[in-house]
This record gives C-alpha cells, structure tokens and sequence, in this order.
C-alpha cells in the first residue's frame, strides 16, 4: 500500500509493545484488503482507540479514532475539508470513497500538511461491512491479552483458532456458524465419539441431531444466552459445553467442547467464555472476507462486461490477464413453454436473487398479477442457466442484469481478435473456412445454456458475441450479444424457432435494428400519421397499425396480406382507405413508406409477424 513516512527525525507514536491497536496493525488485519492508505504524515504506528462516522456538527469526540466518510469522494471538492475538519478533531485517519480519477491534488496538499492519515475505500466492498472489518480488526488487537498461543493466531485462521482453544478449553473443540455447519475443529488425541465424527465428516451437525436440541430448548438457550450451555453425557456421546459467538447483538455462530477422553476440567466454563471473546473477531473477520471476496468478483465481472473501472484489475480480482480470449454470451427466456403464455423478460433481479417488476412480489419470487407463472419460470430459468455456467470448464462468470443472463467466458489457450468480426456458425461455414474453437466452445456453452432454461419450463433465447475477443473488448462483444438477442425477442417473424444465434444468423434483421436506433437519434421515434395511428388503435380498440405494418412487409401484396391478417381483401381495402383519407398516409409516396415503415419498428410492429387475428370480413375497422 502506498504511503508517506514521516519526516526523519519525527517521533512516530507506537503502541504495539503495549498490545493495543494501532494504525499498521488494523490495515495488516483484513481491513487492508478494503483500503489504500494514500498519505500518513505521521506514520502508521499511530495507536487506534476507536471507529467512526465522520459527522461535520459532531467531531469533538473524534480523537483517537478512524472516522469513515460515506459519500466523500477522493476526487470531490469536499474531500480536503472533511480531512481538515477531521484533523483539527485530533482523528487518526479519515477513510474517503476512491474515485474513477483517483485523489485531487488539493486534497494531496492538505494531507500532506495535516497530521491524519488518509485512506481510501475500494469499490467492492460497501461501508458497513468495511466498518464490521475495522471493528473485527480493533477487538483482535485490542483488550486484555490473552494466552500466548491464541495471541499468536492470524486473524481469520479458523484451524489454528480451534487449535489453540482445544488447548485452552482443555476438550476437543469445534466451530460452528449459525446454521450449524463447520467451520474449522481440532484435532482428537483419543478418538471422537461417534456424533462428532458425523458431524465433521458432514461438515454440518446432522439434522436428527438438530432436531433433538431444538426439541429439549438447547437451541434457544444457547442463541439467548450469552454464557456457556451444558449438555450432560449421553450413551454414546461424551458430555460437551457450548457458547454462542456474538458481536454486538449479531449472532456469528458457536464454539463447542467435547470431553476428549476425560472429563473436561472444573475451569473449562470460564476458559470457554474467553474463548468466545477472543473468537468474535476471527469469526466476523471469516464472514466479512468470505462476503468480500464475492462482492469483488461480482463487481469486477460487471466492470469487464459494461467497461467500468480499471478492466486491468478487474481481470486480475478473477485471476486473469487482461489479454485473456474470451466469449460473451446473453441469455433471457422467451415464453414458458408449459403454458405457451410469454414471459416477460425485463423483470430484474437484484444482487440478492431478489425479483424486481411492475407488480407485487411474493416472498417466493412470484407475481401477485396475471403473470405469476411466467415471471417464476423466468426466474427459474435463469438461475439454472447461471449454475450451468458455474459448472462449466472452464467456469464462466455470470451477471444478472434488466431480465438478462450476461455471461463472461474466458477462453485460455485461444488468440483473440484484433478487431471482432461477426462469427461463422459450425453448421453453415464453407468447407475450409471453419469456425475456430472459441466459436465452438462458446457455442457449445449457448447450446447448454439453452438445454438449462429449456429444462425450467422457458424457451430459450441465446445470444453469442464475437469470439474470441480480449477482455478489453468485452463491452463492444456483449452489446453486439444484445442487439443479436433484442431480434430474437423482436422479430419472431424473422427467426422463427431460432433459439441460438450469433451475427450471422440474424445479420440483416440486426442490421435493420442499427438502422431504426440510429434514426431515432435524429427524429422522434414514432412521428406524424403513425404517432397518430397507434394513438387512434389505443382508444378504439382498432387494428390499423397491425394492418398498415403487415402490408408494408407484404410490400403492397393486398391478397397476401389479407391471408396473413385472416381478413377479407375487401375489408384490408377499407382499412387502406381509412389510412390515407383519416391519417394522410399516401402509401404511394416511397418517402411515406419509408417513414412508416420506420415508426412502426421503433414501436416494434414491423416487420409485422406470419400471422396476426383478424376481425373478421365484416369488421369496418
């Protein structure tokens, strides 16, 4: 971590001989892995007392402490004032939010010129978890010392923690998290009994097990007590003492003795409730690191495919060099195919597996309105496309976003593009031109990916990027998946049954598409009669656009068209009629039917679908 030293000659306050915490000794815990300490006038052994929020009314108690700055970025022109502000209050650091541009150099100077460290906070992880880090990181360092070989213990080594408090509890000991699953255990000089063998070989305490301590009220004394719980010997299973983990209120999990070939000793009660002290900042700071990693990799996924942030570190959080080859693929789902009704694509989901629509949500993820089924199947789908592509080799990186599946796939071994260039489908090269691996990787991914939201009820839409391409050029790849997958979603008509397809399965309706949002830049997306028309169909219930779009792509066949509406040649004369004497469109002027045509397809009408209902030879409108 970059850093000032202090000016030579300069006393720098430590306080690591007298085992309190100081600045070096939080960033060397898991907090360093959230910031960058960008200037320390005083050095870093500086003694920490305590963490809080920067507040410009409040600061006298400020001393001694970190004070953490929700919404100041490093590049704002708040930034130098918050550290002033917080220097005069004798703070010891004030952590600020990193910026795309990195610290002004005003805010340099006045770092530079006070006496308080400044920090910076890394995007991926948000400000109460990097404040649980620093409050993790000051309960591990801080307080009364405890024995040497627990003192001795990096934080977050749970093997080594339960280790060390076999040895002071004077028991075989096991950690647990709240959900009874292990976490780390000791080893046994003299052979476990049989419950605690079934409990690290399945990594969790088994559910018949569960069931009995839930039913004799172990459970709920142990989760709402804060000392030590008993259970005396059974049968087969030697006497064991257990203590619920906590910071704060939060619940972290349990520490559990077992008698290891005698009796555990008189003093293990009390040796057990410094054990679950000296445990709370080994087990926040597991759940916190765990937390983060997938935070960071979550945020560097979304950095590759959208072109946000440092793609340099991006690729280095997944472990990959930002030459990597790559595919990007786009999943949404089409329809359900159980029930033949359509599936909504733009429902969202959030971070948290959370779906977001228009309507009212169960707590299960279904839609309260009419479209609960499809919305659940829509869900479904993509969650199993997303395992599918967890599970894949090599493992791809997917990223929900506006009712889509963006994939990342890094490809070894293949050599990326220069410049990406649509790609060639197996089936369909000519001899001596086949595809390359990457394409037929990617492809066998799509095939896959397609078989999984297939399996969940859905129909499946898959659509391919150019591949391979560098990360670098990821963006540009998944907005060409995009523009491939918007015509599979809008243009039935043109891809029939086409559930898979890259740019050369739907060049010309892709084509088409870039044409229409290239012109809406230019004039409004809908104009005139057709502004018109759609309005007039909106309040009467008519069929006029749906008409005008099928005859427009049936290029004036009026027999043709008729059979595609399931309508009366006569009837899509009167209707003809209605549009140019109540709209004004002269549909022999080319101009006109140019611009139509335009504002039908940006209002997703043309080209008009194979068949469409009619209503009937009798119907005026």
């Amino acid at each position: 971590m970059p850093g000032t030293t202090p000016p030579h000659g300069e006393h720098t306050p430590s306080a690591s001989s007298h085992g309190s915490p100081t600045l070096a000794s939080l960033l060397a815990t898991g907090a360093g892995e959230a910031l960058e300490l960008v200037r320390a006038p005083l050095g870093s052994g500086v003694p920490v007392h305590g963490v809080g929020v920067f507040d410009s009314g409040e600061t006298l108690a400020a001393r001694g402490q970190v004070l953490i700055a929700p919404g100041v970025d490093d590049s704002s022109d708040v930034a130098p004032l918050v550290l002033r502000s917080a220097a005069r209050a004798g703070a010891v650091a004030v952590v600020v939010r990193r910026g795309a541009s990195g610290p002004t150099r005003r805010l340099l100077e006045v770092a530079d010129e006070t006496s308080t460290a400044l920090l910076t906070r890394t995007p991926w992880v948000e400000w109460t978890e990097l404040i649980g880090m620093l409050r993790a990181g000051l309960a591990h360092r801080g307080g009364p010392a405890g024995p040497e070989s627990l003192s001795d213990v990096p934080l977050g080594d749970l093997p080594a923690l339960a280790r060390a408090l076999a040895e002071l509890v004077g028991g075989a000991v096991t950690l647990e998290d709240p959900d009874s699953r292990v976490l780390a255990f000791s080893p046994t000089e003299n052979g476990a009994d049989p419950l605690r063998r079934l409990t690290i070989l399945g990594q969790q305490v088994p559910r018949w097990r569960l069931d009995e301590l839930a039913a004799s009220g172990f459970l709920r004394t142990l989760w709402s007590t804060d000392d030590v719980v008993h259970r005396p010997a059974e049968e087969r299973f030697s006497e064991r003492l257990a203590i619920a983990v906590r910071a704060g209120e939060e619940v972290l999990g349990s520490i559990w003795a077992a008698a290891d070939g005698s009796p555990l000793p008189s003093d293990a009660r009390q040796a057990l409730r410094e054990a679950a002290r000296v445990a709370a900042p080994h087990l926040l700071h597991h759940r916190l690191s765990a937390r983060n990693g997938s935070s960071r990799r979550r945020q560097a996924v979304r950095a590759l495919l959208e072109g946000t942030g440092d793609a340099r570190s991006a690729a280095a959080t997944l472990g990959l060099d930002l030459g990597t080859p790559c595919a990007v693929l786009s999943v949404t789902t089409g329809g359900a195919t159980a029930a033949g009704t359509v599936v909504r694509p733009a429902a969202d989901v959030t971070t948290d597996g959370n779906v977001t629509t228009d309507g009212d949500v169960t707590a299960d993820g279904d839609v309260t309105a009419d479209g609960t089924t499809e919305v659940a199947t829509h869900e479904r789908a993509l969650r199993l496309a997303s395992l599918q592509v967890t599970a894949h080799q090599p493992a791809g990186y997917a990223h929900r976003s506006q009712g889509r599946l963006d994939v990342l796939l890094p490809l070894p071994g293949e050599r990326p593009e220069q410049s990406p260039g649509p790609t060639t489908r197996a089936d369909t090269a000519p001899a001596g031109d086949k595809p390359q691996g990457a394409d037929v990787r990617a492809r066998r991914l799509a095939l896959q990916l397609a078989g999984a939201v297939r399996e969940a009820g859905a129909r499946p839409l898959v659509a391919l990027g150019p591949a391979p391409t560098g990360l670098a050029q990821a963006p540009d790849s998944l907005e060409r998946a995009h523009l491939v997958l918007g015509v599979l979603l809008e243009r039935p008509a043109r891809t029939g049954e086409l559930e898979v397809a890259d740019e050369s399965d739907v060049r010309a309706a892709m084509d088409a598409m870039r044409v229409v949002r290239a012109v809406e830049a230019l004039t409004p997306a809908v104009d005139g009669p057709v502004r018109e028309l759609l309005a007039h169909d909106a309040e009467h219930r008519t069929d006029l656009a749906p008409t005008l779009a099928a005859y427009l792509s049936r290029f004036g066949d009026v027999a043709g068209t008729a059979r595609q509406l399931g309508i009366h040649p006569n009837t899509l004369r009167y209707r003809l009629r209605r549009l140019r004497t109540h709209f004004a469109l002269d549909l022999d002027d080319p101009d006109v039917r140019l611009l139509a045509e335009l504002g039908l397809r940006a209002a997703g009408l043309h080209p008009a679908p194979t068949s469409s209902p009619g209503r009937g030879p009798g119907t005026e409108a």
